[in-house]
């Protein structure tokens, strides 16, 4: 949108005044407890964040692992650059006082095996394959030619993260009290740290 009069310009400004960027924790910590208490060493445990800014949007971070003592650490960086907040966020702008809800939660396994099988079947697909769907669908050489260089990328990038989804050790855990799932609110930006049993 172009502003190019006065009344786009004070629309603009007064949308400005009232934007403000979301509560995050400057550090966010959750350690894995097993059903008696005892902190769960369990490294790869892949989990996933779901961070509501309001009733109708949130935002995802999915395949976090535990390190070595069943732990996952996140920065306010790390929570901005993984999901679609690094495109919104700014911290100059005032902060909204309204307490954020946010989900954490251990991955399913049924979830991460159709997810790996899935991923497998797409990375077995050679680019020649690839070149002839991207026809099929009506695309023109050129626009092909275009997109080629970026499916190369995702395609390694997908390689990558296949190759964490196949270490996860989320099997290992024991579901017989449902899933493992946290939901609380951060009212400010400070460090957080919490169990999950």
């Amino acid at each position: 949108m172009g502003i190019d009069s006065p009344e786009k310009f004070a629309k603009y400004a007064k949308e400005l005044e009232n934007k403000k960027h979301p509560i995050l924790p400057n550090k966010f910590s959750v350690q894995l407890k097993d059903k008696n208490g005892e902190n769960l060493k369990l490294e790869s445990v892949l989990c996933h964040l779901n961070i509501y800014i309001d009733s109708l949007s949130y935002y995802t971070y999915s395949f976090i692992p535990t390190d070595s003592n069943g732990i996952v650490e996140l920065t306010k960086e790390q929570m901005i650059q993984n999901t679609e907040l690094k495109h919104y966020y700014d911290k100059t702008i005032p902060l909204d006082k309204t307490p954020v809800k946010f989900d954490f939660m251990v991955m399913d396994t049924n979830l991460l095996n159709g997810i790996i099988s899935s991923m497998e079947n797409y990375l077995k697909l050679d680019l020649e394959s690839i070149k002839s769907d991207l026809k099929q669908r009506g695309l023109t050489d050129s626009q092909i030619a275009q997109q080629i260089p970026a499916i190369k990328e995702k395609m390694e990038s997908d390689k990558k993260l296949l190759g964490v989804l196949k270490t996860n050790r989320n099997a290992e855990l024991d579901y017989a009290n449902g899933q493992k799932r946290l939901t609380d609110f951060w009212n400010s930006e400070s460090d957080y740290n919490y169990e999950l049993k």
